[in-house]
């Protein structure tokens, strides 16, 4: 493994991970050294939905990335595992699933053997809350699975891609994930918005495009948002600092003027990280959507293994336990035998409850600790 037996190419290659932070398009050339050092067949660098798709790729070197491959991914079960990975340790597929589980899976009989893939190598390298960034690389079939030397040399390279990521983003210019977290905002099914000091819109998805179109609880004025009634204008002054000095977290049940109701979560943004501007993110939903991931919340609540994250996160996905089982490739009397587990860890006694008790750990936006 070069990676660990060549001082020089370790050199050059963390070398040119560093270079991304200015020149983002650079990430394919990246991509293509470490693929060529495990002979791997596609590399990637992008943001995954926890729901079970891949909200944007920033970097992809190799077989290109087709509808195919974003299809693929609602029977993917690497997901539920990938959301609770520790960042810059490698999730390898031979490794950590097993290839005979894996050959077991629908994934693997419908997707990956077809396409001539056999193992593959993960690094999660953000936690963005209902999706998370990641690189990961794929081999062949022409290959055995991937050894422990490939892994340790992948592993030692990894902080290095991750700190790059993060540089991307405090540089400002040019940054590594900017499009990719535009177009995760752009799908969250929740209003979100950007302000600047003066409530100036700096961002609006479009959930948050048409709540002002709407203008139930939040309207423009002069360019600037304000409260559709008394109370969601007060939680704006509170939300971007008039009242108190300073912008900070507010979370709000507001009744629009259409009788609705809606719950507001701010969040005030560190100067620093925004240019030396002061920014205050603002979530807008109804209290019956969920724009954070659940599961794993509730994976980190109840102490689940691994298994039971997957059948939990396919059941909040609205699978039954027989389709669960022909995803995982497992019996159903398996598939049961988790089910029971999840139900004494969560308190719960049906699959409906269970669900529900899961969703409850749904919120869009982590607030600071007092």
């Amino acid at each position: 493994m070069r990676l660990l037996d060549d001082p020089v190419f370790l050199s050059e290659t963390v070398g040119a991970i560093y270079d991304c932070t200015l020149r983002p398009d650079a990430w394919p050339e990246v991509l293509e050294r470490l693929c060529d050092a495990i002979g791997g067949k596609r590399g990637a660098l992008g943001v995954s939905t926890v729901a079970g798709g891949r909200a944007a790729i920033a970097a992809i070197h190799g077989l290109p990335w087709t509808e195919e491959d974003e299809r693929s991914l609602a029977i993917n079960p690497f997901l539920p595992l990938a959301m609770v990975q520790p960042i810059d340790r490698a999730f390898v597929g031979s490794r950590d699933y097993g290839m005979e589980a894996l050959q077991a899976t629908r994934y693997y009989r419908e997707y990956l053997r077809p396409r001539g893939f056999r193992d593959l190598i993960g690094f999660r390298v953000t936690d963005e809350g209902s999706s998370f960034g990641n690189w990961l690389l794929v081999t062949g079939d022409d290959r055995d699975v991937l050894t422990p030397a490939e892994i340790a040399g992948l592993e030692l390279v990894a902080p290095h891609v991750r700190r790059a990521v993060e540089i991307s983003q405090v540089l400002g210019a040019q940054r590594l994930m900017a499009d990719s977290y535009r177009a995760t905002l752009d799908r969250i099914d929740a209003a979100v918005l950007l302000l600047d000091g003066a409530r100036r819109p700096v961002y609006a998805n479009p959930r948050a495009e048409g709540e002002i179109a709407g203008g139930a609880v939040l309207r423009l004025q002069d360019g600037r948002l304000r409260g559709a009634t008394e109370a969601a204008e007060r939680a704006l002054r509170r939300a971007v600092g008039e009242e108190g000095g300073r912008s900070g977290g507010v979370e709000a049940s507001l009744a629009g003027t259409d009788g609705e109701e809606r719950l507001l979560f701010t969040l005030g943004l560190d100067a620093e990280g925004c240019g030396g501007l002061r920014r205050t993110l603002l979530v807008l939903r109804s209290p019956r959507e969920d724009t954070r991931n659940p599961v794993a919340n509730a994976a980190r609540a109840f102490g689940l293994t691994p298994a039971q994250v997957q059948v939990l996160a396919f059941l909040t996905r609205g699978h039954a336990p027989d389709e669960i089982a022909g995803l995982l490739g497992v019996s159903v009397t398996t598939v049961r035998s988790h089910l029971a587990d999840l139900f004494a860890r969560s308190g719960t006694s049906r699959q409906a409850e269970l669900v529900a008790r899961t969703l409850s750990f749904a919120s869009p936006i982590r607030m600071p600790e007092p």
